[in-house]
């Protein structure tokens, strides 16, 4: 694991009975005199730099240890078949390596966006190095029908799933792929019976209802491409009560020795939360499961329903919670000094395995992430080497070996993915467990949780309670506030009430909320959902409310009419300007007009630029338009160049821009607040600090104890963060580039009157700057915006490190994107505009990151491209395909692109997000949508 220094790979100290240190052997020396093969399990998580410490021992057969032994080649130092222990020249003890002494290392292999590979030049010389592929469906059809009692009906289906969730597809549904053992677990699920459906099933293995709705929506795609049908559940026990099985009835449920061991939590039984229990009694009777991990949010009744287990099948139970500062030592064994000698202390972990015991390890999430590693090889191997010399093996006794009881249950308890900070334990080692998903009661079983805890709170009460929280869980699952609400706030307030019923639900409610009252616009959200159930809380606010943007006029406007007969073409003008703004249809004088020829307006044919002036448009046909010259266009774009630029050189000079400006953010300020808050709540698991080991100073590390016996002076550690290596930047530094592409061609202005596309546009424009326009945000993230148009794929309108300052910077880019898409030539650039994102996200830095040029590694990080549009692309000829070919292309440069369609006529944005790869298109058009979609895709990309 990380935490193996170069010398633990060789020896570790320890002490005698009488107090001594002494070295002992690590199990590869022991390998290397013996002739034995020592399996390094996990080589790719050492440092280079450790690995190394036993290049010449596997190389060249010989090494100098710390104790100043060495090991030499059997065959030429010693000269003979079994030469006896001898003294080298200098006076150290020399040992012969065996012949017959080989290693197995096992790796996974290296990551490519890391800046560190584990295998190097050096490392690559040590092995013979095998790839080990993934079985093909012939070898996974045996392997399944051998292991587990099921049809090749059923096993067809899991294996054309399987096809259809690869890697790339399976990263943008926020899923693992399918290992070998998880579909032998999907198998025997659907082969026992369990009541659950293929579909379920999977879903369960893979943890579905963990996922955010976007992502659950691409699973479902794939799903219903594999032919998977969702079928109900059939739930195989009574609702009412939990089922014991027959087996722990015959085996388990006896007298206990230690009865204080076995827990008695004070549990109501509900329904929800008794087809959880029988369905995890399912798996440890009739599956054999004996390792299991449970996720779901805080206070949903994880413990709660564990203890319930092991009170009900009579089970003793050890606990750990683990933290941050957890080690892989606490984790198994605690050393300490009694009367200068070193006394090691087993760990519930080590007590659980010897005697049969259920372990129960709470917050796994919160450890580092090579502490809860070290448990895979317990789980998966049935092994496990303690610090003092012993280990943990399947089936066999002896000198130094602890046998695991056959009756020995792991229980790892986790919050889910993606929730609060912490490791993904799911990710790193889930598939070596049986996972369920702990999620809050349903609304009836919520209402009678709650009456259970508080019978003489009026049921009316209790329905508004549980109906509030529920509603702030769907915000929390939706997005819109971070922190899951769940059913233990409602039992907080639920049991205040009827402890203190003077107080009344607004205080009880209070005593829950004050916290968040710190953060206001969050308090203004739940001040909203409460009021809605008619419960009053706290809190003074402005008004809330909103206004539309009005830039010239802009305004949604849902019918129009058709032009049949403009006049003839003439010279392309702008028109006369009327005072009394009335509608002028079909002609060719007047700026404003629709259906007309030869001016500014809307709907027309020949006219040098769009205009709207808040009439009912007319639209001409096609042919009409089609009977412009060359020459005629050449001059209507002209004069449309021109206004343009006059256009830009106005902006930023009216006095009414901040009025302006605030009246478009107004109504999404709410938004604001919830992209900001998933934006500080996304984690980054390359800026984490961790334990600095080899200080002489800080706190004493338990592994460096009999060191620090011995007279060593390095045995201290200190939060903070691991060496960087050339390129990968100091922490805190920006690890994510966004470029976000904005539609402005002239369809955004044309159609804004039908669906407000334009409008939706510049909101979306604005909730970015402003959700971005935050010290900390800035400090993780780094984004552009760029623009286009009909006459360009590139308009600059933020680069990169260099965001609006203010509002008045802020109004400058919307009045520009307004600009572009009222006075730009016809057409559409969207693919050339992403393709340029794409390639300019990867190598464009203005970032000064104190490091030289060349030192700069910018192909090890992750960039975004997220084109917000119009779906506008078949009118100008463009095929889904063409798109599609660039997103994905997009994977070579270690760039995921995205598109995210705000607007459509008909159908159109909802065929092309189904042409798209899974996962990287959307359809918002609602700007309440936005900051969940763009929470999501940075969410999946920081994992």
């Amino acid at each position: 694991h990380k935490d193996m220094s170069p010398r633990d790979l060789l020896m570790r100290r320890g002490s005698s009975k009488e107090g001594d240190t002494e070295w002992d052997f690590s199990p590869l020396l022991k390998a290397a005199i013996e002739g034995n093969v020592c399996i390094l399990d996990g080589v790719d998580k050492l440092s280079p730099n450790s690995l190394t410490t036993i290049h010449s021992l596997l190389v060249d057969r010989e090494i100098c240890l710390p104790d100043g032994t060495r090991l030499l080649r059997q065959r030429g130092y010693f000269g003979c078949e079994e030469p006896s222990i001898t003294r080298s020249i200098d006076g150290s003890i020399a040992l012969p390596v065996h012949d017959s002494f080989r290693v197995i290392a096992l790796a996974s292999p290296p990551i490519e966006s890391s800046n560190v590979h584990w295998l190097n030049d050096e490392t690559a010389s040590m092995f013979s190095t095998l790839f080990v592929t993934q079985p093909n469906d012939s070898c996974l059809r045996k392997i399944l029908l051998t292991k587990c009692d099921c049809d090749n009906v059923l096993v067809d289906k899991v294996l054309r799933f399987n096809s259809l969730l690869p890697k790339e597809k399976a990263s943008d549904c926020g899923v693992m792929t399918l290992s070998v053992r998880n579909m032998i677990r999907i198998c025997k699920l659907c082969a026992n019976n369990s009541g659950g459906s293929l579909r379920s099933n999977i879903s369960h293995v893979l943890m579905a209802d963990l996922l955010p709705y976007t992502q659950r929506q691409i699973l479902s795609r794939i799903f219903d491409e594999a032919g998977i049908e969702d079928l109900p559940t059939k739930s195989l026990f009574s609702s009412t009560s939990i089922n014991i099985p027959a087996f722990f009835t015959n085996h388990t449920r006896q007298l206990s020795s230690r009865p204080e061991m076995v827990p008695a939590p004070v549990f109501f039984d509900i329904p929800s939360q008794i087809e959880c229990a029988n369905s995890l009694l399912m798996e440890w009777a009739w599956c054999g499961e004996r390792a299991f991990l449970l996720l779901g949010n805080q206070g949903v009744g994880k413990n709660k329903i564990t203890d319930r287990l092991m009170q009900l099948t009579n089970v003793e139970r050890e606990y750990i919670q683990l933290h941050r500062d957890s080690t892989v030592g606490q984790l198994t064994l605690s050393p300490s000094l009694r009367d200068g000698k070193v006394v090691w202390e087993d760990s519930p972990l080590v007590r659980a395995v010897e005697r049969g015991c259920a372990l129960v390890i709470d917050e796994a999430d919160k450890a580092p992430v090579e502490v809860v590693r070290t448990l895979k090889c317990l789980v998966e191997d049935g092994e496990m080497l303690l610090a003092d010399g012993r280990k943990i093996v399947t089936g066999r006794s002896g000198d130094g070996l602890i046998r695991i009881h056959p009756d020995f249950t792991l229980w790892v308890l986790q919050i889910g993915r993606g929730i609060l900070l912490g490791n993904d334990f799911f990710r790193e080692v889930g598939d070596c467990f049986s996972c369920h998903t702990i999620s809050n009661p349903d609304f009836e079983s919520e209402v009678l949780l709650l009456q259970s805890y508080a019978p003489n709170v009026p049921l009316g009460v209790t329905q508004k309670v549980a109906s509030a929280f529920s509603h702030l869980r769907k915000l929390s699952d939706d997005g819109d506030i971070a922190y899951p609400y769940s059913t233990r706030e409602a039992v907080s307030v639920i049991t205040h009430l009827e402890a203190y019923p003077e107080d009344g639900i607004s205080k009880a409610i209070n005593n829950v909320l004050d916290m968040d009252s710190f953060d206001p616009s969050l308090y203004e959200e739940l001040y909203r959902v409460f009021a809605k159930y008619d419960i009053s809380v706290n809190w003074e606010s402005g008004s809330i409310d909103g206004g539309k943007l009005r830039i010239d006029i802009l305004k949604q406007r849902k019918e129009e009419g058709i032009s049949t007969n403009p006049p003839e073409l003439g010279a392309p003008k702008i028109g006369k300007w009327d005072e009394n703004n009335d509608p002028h249809v079909g002609g060719n004088q007047w700026t404003g007009g629709t259906g007309g020829s030869d001016t500014a307006g809307l709907g027309g044919r020949g006219g040098p630029y769009r205009l709207d002036r808040g009439h009912k448009v007319h639209q001409v046909t096609d042919e009409a338009k089609a009977a412009v010259s060359d020459e005629a266009a050449a001059i209507a774009r002209e004069i449309g160049q021109k206004a343009l630029q006059d256009k830009l050189k106005e902006i930023g000079m009216s006095k009414h821009e901040y009025e302006m400006y605030e009246e478009l953010v107004r109504p999404i300020r709410g938004y604001i607040a919830n992209l900001r808050r998933s934006l500080s709540s996304v984690q980054d698991k390359r800026v984490e600090r961790t334990w600095v080991k080899g200080q002489n100073y800080g706190e004493l590390d338990d592994a460096k104890l009999i060191d620090g016996v011995a007279g060593e002076t390095y045995i201290y550690k200190r939060r903070g963060f691991q060496e960087q290596e050339p390129g990968s930047g100091a922490p805190g530094q920006p690890t994510k580039r966004l470029r976000f592409v904005m539609d402005c061609s002239g369809s955004m202005y044309r159609f804004n009157s039908q669906d407000e596309r334009l409008t939706r546009s510049l909101k979306a424009a604005a909730l970015i700057m402003e959700a971005f326009d935050d010290d900390a945000t800035r400090a993780r993230f780094d984004y552009s915006m760029v623009a286009h148009s009909g006459d360009s794929h590139c308009i600059p309108l933020i680069q990169f490190g260099n965001p609006p300052k203010n509002a008045k910077d802020r109004i400058k880019i919307l009045q520009t994107m307004v600009a572009h898409s009222q006075f730009c030539w016809t057409g559409d650039n969207t693919l050339p505009a992403v393709k340029a994102a794409i390639k300019d996200v990867q190598q464009n830095n203005s970032i000064d990151y104190n490091v030289s040029v060349d030192e700069r590694n910018f192909g090890s990080l992750e960039h975004i491209v997220v084109a917000i549009s119009d779906a506008n692309l078949s009118r100008y000829g463009i095929h889904p395909r063409e798109l599609r070919s660039i997103l994905l292309k997009g994977n070579d440069e270690k760039v995921k692109a995205y598109c995210i369609f705000i607007a459509s006529l008909g159908s159109q944005a909802e065929d092309l997000k189904k042409a798209l790869p899974a996962g990287r298109g959307f359809v918002c058009m609602q700007t309440g949508d936005l900051p969940k979609v763009v929470r999501d895709i940075i969410s999946r990309q920081m994992e």
